[in-house]
């Protein structure tokens, strides 16, 4: 019974298909298939079976959007973006950035960079930095950077000029919006950096380096992998 159905199906699908392929084209598709048949032709990169098989799915959809009036334009747009959709394949839907993938994103990169001057500074100025642990301690680097990089984001969507949230809010909410954040992070900042050096100690500069080329790698792991767009680098 349900290989029964499975034909009619089937069969139904090739009337559906013979009916589209005895429909005539509009003047501008006509053209385009016309256009498109001839770059496929001068193209070396697709073997003829890819080429005829794109060839077919294109008048196949052509001729299902002229019953929606949809033109060849609004399909495809011209026949060499056609030709360079068959040889790269559709394009992927950008994935959608989060706001904890931005916020760790953006607290490595804060890391990154405290990590790396530290670490320089304790090489030339050891003095400088040992004196007064400040924000060179390991625990003010680590609070400072974490709440910079929640605080990060924030900003940046709004700043982006393709951000849908710049576009509803006014300007001075924004500049609002951005002065607060940066107080917050100030504010952070000095009161980590005055901790005692008991509960924000020193690391060895050597252990600076070796964290900041660490954070180096495994950022770019992360971006990769979750494809993190954005960011302050």
């Amino acid at each position: 019974m349900s290989e029964d159905k499975t034909t009619e199906r089937n069969a139904g699908k090739q009337v559906h298909s013979e009916r589209k392929a005895k429909q005539t084209y509009t003047k501008r598709n006509e053209d385009f298939m016309f256009r498109l048949t001839k770059e496929l032709n001068e193209n070396d990169k697709l073997s003829e079976e890819k080429k005829e098989e794109a060839l077919q799915d294109t008048k196949l959809r052509l001729l299902e959007g002229q019953l929606k009036g949809e033109t060849a334009k609004q399909i495809y747009g011209t026949p060499t973006d056609r030709v360079k959709e068959i040889i790269e394949g559709p394009k992927k839907t950008p994935v959608e950035t989060k706001y904890w993938m931005k916020a760790l994103d953006n607290g490595m990169v804060f890391l990154m960079i405290f990590a790396l001057m530290f670490g320089i500074m304790m090489i030339f100025q050891p003095k400088s930095v040992t004196s007064e642990p400040g924000p060179a301690g390991i625990t003010a680097m680590l609070a400072i950077s974490i709440i910079g990089g929640a605080c990060a984001p924030f900003l940046t969507d709004r700043l982006q000029p393709t951000s849908k949230k710049k576009e509803r809010q006014s300007i001075w909410k924004t500049i609002g919006m951005a002065t607060g954040m940066i107080l917050v992070w100030m504010v952070a900042y000095m009161l980590f950096s005055s901790l005692p050096q008991s509960l924000n100690p020193i690391l060895p500069f050597e252990a600076y380096l070796v964290l900041a080329a660490v954070l180096f790698v495994v950022r770019m792991w992360f971006k990769r992998r979750y494809h993190v767009t954005g960011g302050f680098m």
